[in-house]
């Protein structure tokens, strides 16, 4: 026979049911003196008599939508000399003082109510008796092997900041001790790096006072659908497409920014030679699909008569992209349920017919592809395949040596860019576009020079721009000053901080 007592469920904010872990183990404890502050009780009140001394005077705060889905034995086991306060009743002076209770699991039920209220406990915790000192310091969640990273720290320090890398996982155990001795002049995190689903990280640096900013390199729906509270609404948040300002917008984003990718001067303005004559092929470097796809799009699925709608739509030399399957799966709204995933799936194997076809449509011509060995299944026979190169390495001499650089930008992005458009005129490259309405961006007399609708038309432009002809190098040229003049990161991170009043 099972004598385990039956744990109680609750809905959660976003109205997931969810069951309430007990003991005194899912309990945080920050020290303080004679007088307790309990935030969020749990399941089981005597729990906390475990944790309390007898004879301290024990302040309690609970959520109420968590206190009124609790049964009636639980409100019967409250000792009677507890004291039940408002957050907004809540002062400093108690926080400092009292020892500080948390059930976590509460923060993370309902993190809109717990949020700022755990933040605000947490960092007067960490500086009592210090007042920490405004810095020039820029929290970079990143490890040493990121993208992006590198040309990210050095534009900010030629805008006179100091960057602090911190790898991700170690944020939340480090960020209390950075905060005792310093504030911040910024939190910047590429897509939600170093910040947790719940927005526990995220409120503790607002507490102190921090601005937090996320760059949304990729598609940032795909982004949110990993977190589990409204945080990112209060955030700054910048995204490389601009097609993104206005549904965010409806999904209540306060904070948009609008900030392309671009390109690092220092990396690819004058690029090591290639050791090998690539000057009569066409060169394609990407993967052959979405990163992790499989676990990403798990349980997702497309109707049938969709995938055919978007195929002749892809023959035609159109594009079935996020805002088309967004239209056509009539899904809204995409937050918090997962349903962005089912859009992105459909605009993801889009993404990947179209890449085979153009990559079939260049073969024409003598073409290598610098890839992943998953590729090996997908390419006509005649396609060299070489494995992936360093991308702060071999891989801006290979953009400067190739007869062409083949560029096929993903439908999850549906204005987007892709480093390609920045990298390889920065190299001294050049690069065969498909027509995306992100080359907006650029004059439009250089965009309409290298840009193709349909993969059947990729090898008449790549005769029209062949090596040798005077097209091809003015083109070089015209290109390589704009990215450098007007697209680096340095030129980013300038209209950035301006934005962020830094």
């Amino acid at each position: 026979m099972n004598n385990r007592p039956q744990r109680i469920r609750i809905k959660n904010e976003l109205g997931k049911l969810q069951t309430l872990p007990d003991g005194p183990a899912q309990y945080e404890r920050l020290p303080g003196g004679d007088e307790v502050l309990i935030l969020g009780v749990g399941p089981d009140p005597s729990d906390l008599a475990l944790l309390t001394s007898s004879g301290k005077a024990v302040y309690v705060i609970e959520a109420p939508q968590y206190k009124g889905q609790m049964p009636p034995q639980w409100q019967a086991a409250l000792p009677i000399h507890w004291k039940f306060i408002d957050p907004g009743d809540l002062d400093d002076d108690l926080v400092t003082r009292a020892e500080v209770i948390i059930y976590r699991p509460a923060v993370r039920l309902f993190p809109a109510f717990w949020g700022e209220l755990t933040g605000r406990c947490r960092w007067l915790k960490a500086t009592r008796g210090v007042t920490p000192r405004p810095t020039r310091t820029v929290l970079l969640p990143a490890t040493d092997a990121g993208l992006l990273f590198n040309e990210l720290e050095s534009a900010l320090a030629l805008a006179g900041l100091e960057v602090l890398r911190i790898p991700p996982k170690e944020m939340g155990a480090r960020l209390p001790g950075i905060l005792r001795k310093q504030q911040p002049a910024l939190f910047l995190s590429v897509n939600f790096r170093g910040l947790d689903p719940h927005g526990e990280v995220y409120h503790l640096l607002r507490a102190a006072g921090v601005p937090v900013c996320v760059w949304c390199v990729d598609n940032p729906f795909h982004l949110i659908s990993g977190l589990r509270s409204s945080f990112w609404q209060q955030a700054h948040l910048a995204v490389t497409d601009a097609w993104f300002l206005e549904p965010l917008t409806r999904h209540g984003a306060q904070k948009l920014h609008h900030m392309p990718l671009a390109a690092s001067p220092a990396l690819f303005a004058d690029p090591a030679p290639s050791h090998e004559d690539l000057s009569e092929r066409m060169v394609f470097v990407g993967r052959s699909q979405f990163p992790k796809r499989n676990s990403f799009f798990a349980g997702c699925k497309i109707p049938l008569w969709q995938r055919e709608a978007a195929e002749k739509l892809l023959r035609d030399g159109d594009r079935p992209d996020y805002a088309w399957w967004l239209e056509r799966l009539d899904i809204w709204p995409l937050w918090p349920d997962l349903d962005a995933r089912r859009v992105g799936l459909g605009a993801e194997d889009a993404s990947r017919e179209r890449r085979i076809a153009c990559i079939e449509a260049a073969a024409a011509l003598p073409l290598t592809v610098i890839g992943d060995e998953d590729w090996e299944q997908l390419l006509p026979p005649s396609v060299e395949l070489r494995p992936p190169v360093d991308y702060y390495g071999e891989l801006p001499g290979i953009y400067a040596a190739a007869g062409w650089n083949l560029n096929v930008t993903s439908l999850l992005l549906p204005w987007g860019l892709t480093q390609r458009h920045f990298d390889v005129w920065a190299a001294g490259g050049l690069l065969l576009s498909d027509d995306t309405p992100g080359l907006s961006l650029f004059p439009e007399e250089l965009a309409r020079e290298i840009s193709f609708r349909h993969p059947k038309d990729i090898p008449a432009l790549a005769r029209r721009l062949a090596p040798g002809t005077t097209l091809r190098q003015d083109l070089i040229k015209a290109w390589r000053e704009e990215i450098l003049t007007r697209h680096s990161y340095e030129v980013r991170l300038t209209g950035l901080l301006g934005w962020l009043g830094l």
